[in-house]
């Protein structure tokens, strides 16, 4: 089995020198800033992702499409201070230059 998506992302993150992070679920996007652990992390667990500063989005309410044509908009969201996100609802993410 390989490495648990969480530490591949926080990786790819410290790559690309972001940690603004989006993750989709097969029914979220989420936008926030991945939580870094300073490193006394005895609670913290390979199979969740924690974000600050949040933004979840349903997908089937984020955007409307006719044809070839959508649209996305934001003010459907909600705001979160944290959020925990469990790794298998984890469908695909994306680290935010």
């Amino acid at each position: 089995m390989g490495k648990p998506i969480s530490k591949a992302i926080k990786k790819v993150s410290e790559n690309v020198g972001s940690n603004k992070v989006v993750i989709i679920t097969n029914h979220l996007k989420i936008d926030g800033i991945i939580y870094v652990e300073d490193g006394k992390c005895d609670e913290c667990h390979d199979d969740v992702i924690t974000l600050t500063d949040a933004t979840v989005c349903r997908l089937n309410d984020y955007c409307t499409c006719e044809g070839d044509d959508c649209n996305c908009s934001d003010y459907v969201c909600f705001k979160y201070d944290w959020i925990n996100i469990t790794v298998p609802s984890v469908v695909a993410y994306s680290i935010i230059a």
